[in-house]
């Protein structure tokens, strides 16, 4: 007779002797059946979950081709997105880039009380989450009269193609301001970053 054969008339032997263990299997059984409708009612819970959320995606896009003003939309949303981008700077290489950032930062502090200004190129990054956009940094350093270092912080707020100021630092002791600014290019052909 095979082993598994043997064991389990061993059990029955022992299931129909003792009441006690008769009762625990049967407690172990209904545990293991609440259990798993438990996990269906749990399945069941996330497929309704996920069709509810399909039905509606649907009941919206249908909602979305009955609408009379899509050609207005789609017009509005080019508009954005050509102001948009005539904020972004325009550059056919990463030389270029530099050169125009630093030319714009020194623009900005030409007119201002700055003595010993010296404008560093930085580093050269791709934007992750934007394919064909490259953010450019440049490092402005001069020591400031009181009132120019809000001179330019209001211009580089105000200059027509966005500028963003990554760190400001301003010493009382010696009047000095480190300023590292950061503008965002298109159009730069090369492939690798120098700033890695």
């Amino acid at each position: 007779m095979n082993a598994l054969a043997v064991a389990l008339a061993r059990l029955r032997a022992q299931l129909a002797a003792n009441a006690r263990l008769r009762a625990g299997a049967w407690a172990i059984a209904a545990i293991l059946a609440v259990y798993g409708l438990l996990v269906q009612s749990d399945r069941v819970e996330v497929a309704y979950a996920t069709y509810t959320a399909d039905a509606e995606r649907l009941t919206r896009a249908r909602a979305l081709l009955t609408r009379d003003d899509l050609p207005a939309l789609r017009e509005d949303e080019r508009e954005r997105d050509g102001s948009l981008t005539e904020r972004f700077w325009h550059a056919e290489t990463q030389g270029l880039a530099q050169a125009q950032l630093q030319a714009a930062i020194s623009d900005i502090v030409g007119d201002l009380e700055f003595r010993s200004p010296r404008i560093q190129s930085g580093a050269i990054l791709p934007v992750d989450y934007a394919p064909g956009l490259w953010r450019v940094q440049a490092q402005f350093n001069g020591i400031y009269e009181p009132g120019s270092e809000l001179l330019a912080l209001h211009a580089l707020a105000t200059y027509p193609k966005k500028l963003v100021v990554d760190r400001l630092d301003l010493r009382r002791r010696d009047r000095r301001m480190t300023l590292l600014v950061s503008a965002w290019f298109a159009g730069i052909k090369d492939a690798e970053p120098e700033g890695r």
